[in-house]
């Protein structure tokens, strides 16, 4: 079809609107009148056939000018119709062509729309091809004065009007078309499923006239777009969302169903206002969410996402996580935004949960960790309360031995002086004197000299035990000033101990911390790896590997079962409770050695086959302070 071109005139003959389509057939300006384009277009003749009502053709281009009266006949307003047609109009018998709807013929051609119209004596006067189309009629069948009985007979039996009796659809639309309150609309199925609308409107002398549209596309359209709206809400619903718009030019807001629902507030509770949405929203919340409105309607931000807090209906809090985009209008600046909300109130609460549990189980590990300081130290204190018995005792044998030299140095001084003052003193008892006093030094000497060097290899080991102060030391030598702070221990055990050390194999670390080692090292051997009155040997074995030193403490003893292998460096563990045992020894030690050596500690034991723990750990531990 060709294009269609309308202009309204007023009662003046002035122009009043035209659609593009009439303003490229006529060329017309802002203020033309009905007469002037008339005249220019078609002359004289044209502008007398027009205000007769009858079409005017002109060739080539094969476009028709049509005029019709509009109004309720108080303002006389014209419609001008200017139709392009891409073939010639049917013919019109001659004895019709004197008829004024034989001369619209061509206009009626060239709709898009079916057109048939009939007198007051409801006689066929027009019709087109289109409603041929569109109601199945036979090409052949009509013709001009053809009662309107017949007509509706004859698209009843091309089942224009659906299923049913043939008389009986003719008498109800003959009844139907006496009786209609003008004008109506209707809607008709044809049986290939395509929706005709019909629009049928009153002539001024009496008849009718009925355009016939199809509507199938938009009325499938319709249906999709009522489908997708149901499967949305339904999506929505299911989905528990909220939708919100806010209008930024007039302020008004609405909240759908669903969000005053996930508030715990029914269909006949709902109050789309903003001051009822700020009684709702938590003060908190309220400032941040108008400043990304205003953000949103200044054009700085499209979309937005934010987690806000709403006072449910039965007094709780509810929180929703807010998403909105802004929706432009016409001069590309947003007139409105529009939001989707989503209960993550259990997401919420959990995720508190969680990090309250976090906080709960950090704080538990810092406690743990400053109560196994707190171990560590009374481990060491205890460590150094047992070297302290063991030096006092070793100091007790030479200090005694000097003590019972300087006593008999000190009788025999006296005895000597009583002979001297008697004048009885003989040569002989003088020789006595200086053979018993030379003897007495020496083992004086030797006494307060070996209770010295014991002296100060305590005062090391003390001071190494009770700080973690980082020294450089001899591996071997400080070995064995540990051996021998708790000598008294393994001799009264009777064990043997060996010692295999690279001589000058010097460590940056922290002697305190191997000490300690040692110390539980031995003790638990002592304490726990033999029955009682039985002998063992006890090995250090130290080699160096690369920059680490592996050093090997082993006992032949009755060793650890493999059940409990695994659980040995655990805190409280032990399987000598009744005699005395904490279960914390070897937990220090895994503790020095990860913590304060740096280094790594293995177990290798066979039940009843002695027990070995190797030790591997940095010959110069890192500079930096060893974590708690």
């Amino acid at each position: 079809m060709g294009a269609t071109g309308f202009a309204r005139f007023d009662a003046d003959d002035r122009l009043v609107w035209a659609n593009a389509a009439f303003s490229a057939s006529f060329g017309s300006p802002a203020d033309a009148t009905l007469a002037g384009l008339l005249i220019g277009a078609l002359g004289e003749a044209g502008l007398a056939a027009l205000r007769r009502g009858g079409p005017v053709t002109w060739e080539p281009s094969g476009r028709a000018a049509l005029t019709l009266a509009l109004g309720d006949g108080t303002a006389d307003e014209r419609l001008l119709t200017a139709v392009e047609c891409p073939a010639a109009p049917a013919s019109v018998p001659a004895a019709e062509a004197d008829g004024p709807w034989a001369r619209t013929s061509l206009v009626l051609d060239c709709l898009s729309q079916g057109v048939m119209a009939f007198d007051r004596d409801l006689r066929l006067v027009a019709w087109n091809r289109r409603v041929l189309e569109l109601l199945s009629i036979d090409p052949a069948f009509p013709r001009h004065g053809q009662p309107y009985e017949a007509v509706v007979r004859h698209i009843a039996r091309q089942g224009g009007y659906g299923a049913g009796d043939v008389e009986e659809l003719v008498a109800q639309r003959l009844d139907y078309i006496r009786k209609a309150s003008w004008p109506f609309y209707n809607e008709r199925v044809r049986p290939d499923g395509a929706v005709i609308e019909t629009v049928t409107l009153p002539l001024p002398d009496g008849g009718f006239v009925t355009t016939y549209t199809d509507i199938t596309q938009r009325k499938q359209a319709e249906r999709e777009l009522a489908a997708s709206r149901e499967l949305f809400e339904l999506a929505i619903r299911a989905a528990r969302e909220g939708i919100s718009q806010w209008d930024l030019r007039t302020g008004e807001v609405w909240f759908s169903p669903q969000w005053w629902g996930l508030l715990g507030y029914g269909d006949g509770e709902a109050d789309n206002s903003r001051r009822r949405w700020e009684t709702l929203i938590h003060p908190d919340d309220r400032s941040e969410a108008l400043a990304m409105m205003e953000e949103v309607a200044a054009g700085r931000r499209t979309e937005s996402r934010l987690l806000q807090r709403f006072r449910h209906r039965a007094g709780g809090t509810v929180y929703l996580e807010t998403r909105s985009i802004s929706v432009p209008g016409g001069d590309g600046r947003p007139f409105r935004i529009v939001g989707s909300h989503t209960d993550v109130t259990e997401s919420v609460r959990a995720a508190e949960a969680v990090r309250a549990a976090k906080e709960e189980a950090e704080q538990a590990l810092q406690d743990l960790k400053e109560a196994q300081v707190q171990l560590i130290q009374a481990e060491k204190m205890a460590a150094l309360g047992s070297l302290v018995a063991g030096v006092t005792h070793e100091i007790n044998t030479p200090v005694g031995i000097a003590l019972t030299g300087a006593s008999l140095l000190a009788e025999k001084t006296r005895t000597l002086r009583r002979l001297y003052q008697d004048g009885a003193l003989r040569r002989g008892d003088f020789a006595d004197f200086i053979d018993v006093a030379d003897e007495a030094t020496q083992l004086m000497l030797f006494n307060i000299e070996r209770a010295t060097r014991l002296i100060q290899s305590f005062k090391q080991v003390a001071v190494d035990q009770s700080s973690e102060e980082r020294r450089v030391f001899d591996l071997g030598h400080y070995i064995h000033e540990v051996l021998h702070s708790i000598g008294m221990r393994i001799r009264r055990s009777g064990h043997a101990v060996t010692v295999h050390c690279p001589e000058g194999l010097m460590l940056d670390s922290y002697p305190g911390a191997l000490g300690q080692i040692l110390t539980n090292f031995v003790l638990n051997s002592i304490l726990h790896g033999y029955a009682p009155g039985e002998r063992g040997h006890l090995d250090i074995d130290v080699t160096l590997v690369g920059a680490e030193v592996e050093l090997v403490y082993a006992d032949d003893g009755r060793g650890i079962p493999a059940d409990v292998q695994g659980r040995v460096f655990e805190p409280f563990f032990t399987t000598s409770r009744e005699r005395g045992g904490s279960g914390l020894g070897l937990s220090i030690v895994y503790t020095l050695v990860t913590r304060n050596l740096r280094g790594r500690l293995r177990l290798d034991s066979t039940d009843g086959a002695g027990t070995a723990f190797i030790l591997r750990f940095p010959r110069v531990t890192p500079s930096e302070p060893p974590p708690l």
